[in-house]
């Protein structure tokens, strides 16, 4: 089986139909369709139901975030490929998953373009168009990446572990980040719109700061203490890029700031 599709629910019934709809209309077939619900209350249980003969393995029960859930359906996953097609997005065609696959690929990753909505809003992203992976470990650990316009060979889990469960919100992001980043894993890009992703979810609604914390974590733990200083200080400089963006603009706050480090250096609270 070439590919398993793994949507996590919980409570969103009407997202949930939507999802499930954009998979059984796909002209590609060699795939099975794995959804983990989180023991929903909504209704959620009789839209699987009313699909449940398009559906492999289902089931409902309480999970402990967002993780534990997709792990589950990576543990019941048969196939090369897995895709994470989180409830309320959807595939942007019918003939998607056909383009992707038409050559049997079997690179580590395969990815392409995705359309995030918002508000009802949809807007083309392509940020992975002519995008160089080979080194590429500060662009990952700087940007985002949108899991559900990948497809990741399902041996990457064997080789680098499930998602780790005690992140809120960056387990994805840190596979990425190890495998690719660190490992180089090979990236295959294709220029189709892949998913329609829905901009309400968790990562969404979850701020910056839970998420540098859990990346900054990632850095410490699978890199060396001297590299993973190097990418906080190029990313905190890169955050913070705008002063220095201000002073060049304004000269005589450039003046001022000269003054003030010569000063520095005579007085000595400022050093060579």
């Amino acid at each position: 089986m070439k590919l398993s599709i793994i949507t996590i629910n919980l409570n969103d019934k009407e997202g949930l139909q939507r999802t499930i709809e954009s998979v059984i209309c796909q002209k590609f077939t060699d795939y099975e369709f794995i959804v983990i619900d989180g023991d929903s209350q909504d209704g959620s249980i009789d839209v699987i139901d009313q699909y449940k003969d398009k559906i492999a393995y289902w089931v409902s029960e309480k999970d402990t975030g967002i993780y534990n859930a997709m792990n589950k359906g990576i543990r019941q996953a048969k196939g090369e490929y897995c895709h994470f097609l989180n409830s309320g997005d959807r595939l942007a065609s019918s003939d998607v998953l056909s383009k992707i696959f038409d050559n049997d690929p079997h690179d580590s990753f395969i990815c392409g373009n995705f359309i995030t909505e918002k508000n009802r809003v949809l807007t083309k992203e392509t940020p992975y168009k002519n995008r160089d992976w080979t080194f590429s470990l500060y662009d990952i650990y700087s940007g985002d990446l949108c899991h559900q316009a990948f497809f990741i060979k399902a041996d990457n889990f064997t080789k680098y572990e499930l998602y780790n469960e005690s992140f809120r919100i960056t387990s994805d992001w840190r596979l990425f980040f190890i495998a690719i980043g660190i490992h180089h894993e090979p990236v295959k890009y294709k220029d189709l719109d892949i998913v329609i992703y829905n901009m309400e979810g968790l990562s969404s609604q979850i701020g910056g700061k839970v998420i540098y914390e859990e990346r900054r974590k990632t850095a410490q733990e699978v890199l060396s203490q001297s590299v993973a200083d190097k990418l906080n200080r190029l990313y905190y400089l890169e955050q913070n890029s705008y002063i220095t963006d201000i002073i060049k603009s304004r000269k005589w706050i450039s003046f001022a700031f000269r003054i003030f480090c010569k000063l520095g250096k005579i007085l000595g609270f400022v050093k060579e």
